[in-house]
């Protein structure tokens, strides 16, 4: 099994005040000690971090720490020559393995090339601008470039496959246009519809990504874990509330795209937005991510058969 954590930490606040600075300072050190845990607790093999307010080798050093599996490397430190600024990745493997290959101001297309017998898999980590800084429609413009981004990998002669995920914050619903147009990521909500492969848009045909997020939204996957209990999970990875008309409050903005190639490895229920490391909580007494004291935004972990 290969794991994979990403986990967007909400960046480095402004303190101007003497107390703001201490409750800042004492936030970034819950943070720290909280990546450590899940990274350990998860065994997690690619820690992938944005709006981190941590240098890399901190943080390399924190995950470092206690008691990993012993059949496994340590943490390698971030790429310190990545054109994307905005993404941390820290693999549990020699970083030859991990090799950049397609790179923006927002992402950052890797080719995991791990010794055989496991395949050759392409990861693009992204982080793409909040909907406070972009209206609807320049989200959804901007799409189409990233999923040409992602496609001229698939198809360079380097790689030849479609063995494909795409992870990070993207700022946009499921159900937006960026994520579901033809033009964008393509993503649908099922695997029936995945499975088949491709579809047809005025002759252009188009890749699908399968999106298992939808699936966490809501009340639908909490009749057996209700808020509360150990097992419970969030209707989403970031909530937020406003007197507008309309509005969603849960957001799953935080997600994972995988190509119908890499479906046959990919189990649903190994796929969870994670709410703490069984002793310490990310939620509020709401049961909302605890922003004062950790992020906005709740990890999500998944893993791969391979």
């Amino acid at each position: 099994m290969l794991s994979f954590l990403f986990w967007n930490l909400g960046g480095e606040r402004k303190a101007e005040a003497a107390v703001q600075r201490r409750k800042e300072k004492e936030r970034k050190a819950r943070i720290l000690e909280m990546i450590g845990n899940l990274a350990r607790l998860h065994e997690v093999d690619l820690l992938m971090l944005v709006e981190s307010p941590f240098e890399s080798r901190t943080i390399q050093q924190q995950v470092n720490k206690g008691n990993l599996n012993p059949h496994k490397t340590g943490f390698r430190e971030n790429d310190p020559n990545s054109l994307c600024g905005k993404v941390q990745i820290f693999p549990r493997f020699p970083t030859r393995f991990l090799v950049p290959r397609s790179e923006g101001a927002r992402y950052t297309g890797r080719v995991l090339r791990l010794p055989s017998p496991r395949m050759e898999l392409n990861l693009f980590v992204v982080h793409f601008p909040s909907k406070r800084n972009a209206s609807d429609e320049s989200q959804s413009l901007a799409m189409p470039g990233f999923s040409a981004a992602v496609r001229r990998l698939e198809n360079s002669g380097r790689t030849r496959h479609e063995r494909t995920i795409v992870v990070g914050d993207l700022n946009q619903h499921p159900f937006d246009t960026g994520i579901v147009g033809a033009e964008g990521l393509n993503a649908t909500m099922t695997r029936f519809v995945a499975e088949k492969v491709k579809r047809t848009v005025d002759g252009v045909k188009y890749p699908f990504f399968y999106n298992p997020m939808w699936s966490h939204y809501g009340d639908s996957t909490h009749e057996n874990s209700p808020p509360g209990s150990p097992n419970y999970e969030p209707p989403g990875t970031c909530y937020y509330k406003a007197s507008e008309s309309r509005w969603h409050y849960w957001n799953i903005y935080d997600q994972v795209l995988l190509r119908p190639e890499l479906l046959p490895f990919f189990r649903n229920s190994d796929l969870k937005i994670l709410i703490g490391d069984g002793v310490t909580s990310l939620l509020d007494n709401n049961g909302i991510p605890d922003r004062e004291a950790y992020s906005d935004h709740l990890p999500v972990f998944f893993r791969l058969d391979i």
